[in-house]
């Protein structure tokens, strides 16, 4: 019977190949976020609300936020897509309580990418109010 001798740097070579290996695997095992809309967010007081579509059907990279005055109360409603970091990059106001919605769509933000919603009521004053929030993927 033979026996051979393995070095310490053999096999900390095959060690090392080993983890290189093994984070590889990681790696390509670690799925993309998807899209997320965020459906329907009311404002506090229930006078309006928005929407998000985080892929719009047949349109390569669109985003639409859509908001709707649902109370006759001379007051518009504001909704507006922040990214991550809390910057605005669109927004869309819905003026009357008329049965439809005022949207906007087009290419907001880069794919895949933390956005949060948020919808207001403005009544004229500098202040918005009544907002609420939620978060969702572009």
């Amino acid at each position: 019977m033979s026996t051979r001798r393995i070095s310490g740097r053999t096999l900390g070579m095959v060690g090392m190949a080993a983890i290189g290996t093994a984070l590889s695997l990681t790696v390509a095992a670690t799925p993309a976020q998807a899209s997320t809309n965020i459906g329907w967010l009311y404002t506090q007081n229930a006078a309006g609300k928005a929407f998000f579509d985080a892929d719009v059907a047949g349109w390569e990279g669109a985003e639409e936020i859509k908001a709707c005055d649902i109370k006759t109360d001379d007051a518009a409603v504001f909704a507006y897509l922040s990214d991550e970091n809390d910057r605005m990059v669109a927004s869309v106001r819905d003026t009357y309580n008329d049965g439809g919605c005022t949207s906007t769509a087009y290419n907001m933000i880069t794919d895949e990418k933390r956005v949060k919603l948020t919808v207001c009521i403005d009544d004229g004053t500098s202040v918005l109010k009544s907002c609420s929030s939620a978060w969702g993927r572009s």
